[in-house]
């Protein structure tokens, strides 16, 4: 039975992602992809002008996820601690499957999709971090003289070098590196009360 084109299309995108996210985004060509999925690059081309295009898709589908588990962590979360501990089990989640190496590709042969993950972080993930840091100091989680433009801002360099290679050396895993993060700067912004609550989780 032939294959519909969003079947096909589906197909060159779960290939794709697998092997941009094991091997890197420089190192696959389009014929990699052809070769792994055994169709002609006629027909990959048919679906795809390039690879710049698939690589676009991949990672937006990455970012629109992590927007889309942002807010529903801000709807269901109990309080602004366990949404800390959520969001970062989340963020894991998301990215677990993508090599450190890949953001580095990204940044130096991707500008476009590169400037999408600055938008993404800047305005977005950065947002949530300060609109958490209100909440929980709303709440009395947190302390109530934290410069939360600050705070944030560093919350959020810290989420970015979790996931850097070169910003920890030693042998430890990504999750072992953010569970770490997320404890040092959850007890270094919560009142008495907001770590009474970790204890406890």
């Amino acid at each position: 039975m032939e294959l519909k084109e969003t079947d096909i299309q589906g197909r060159i995108i779960e290939k794709a992602r697998e092997l941009f996210f094991f091997f890197g985004v420089k190192s696959i060509t389009m014929d990699d992809i052809a070769k792994h999925l055994s169709i002609s690059k006629k027909t990959l081309y048919s679906c795809y002008k390039d690879k710049a295009e698939i690589v676009n898709l991949i990672m937006g589908d990455l970012l629109q996820a992590h927007v889309a588990e942002i807010l529903k962590t801000k709807e269901t979360a109990a309080n602004a601690v366990e949404e800390v501990l959520t969001q970062s089990r989340v963020l894991y989640q998301i990215f677990k499957e993508v090599k450190p190496n890949v953001f580095f590709e990204i940044e130096k042969y991707f500008p476009e999709i590169a400037g999408q993950f600055a938008d993404h972080r800047g305005t977005c993930v950065l947002e949530s971090i300060s609109q958490n840091l209100e909440r929980g100091i709303a709440e009395g989680l947190y302390r109530n003289n934290l410069d939360i433009p600050f705070v944030a801002r560093l919350r959020l360099n810290a989420l970015m070098s979790a996931f850097d290679e070169k910003a920890f050396e030693m042998e430890m895993p990504t999750l072992h590196i953010l569970n770490k993060l997320t404890s040092f700067y959850l007890h270094a912004i919560c009142s008495a009360e907001g770590k009474n609550f970790i204890v406890e989780q």
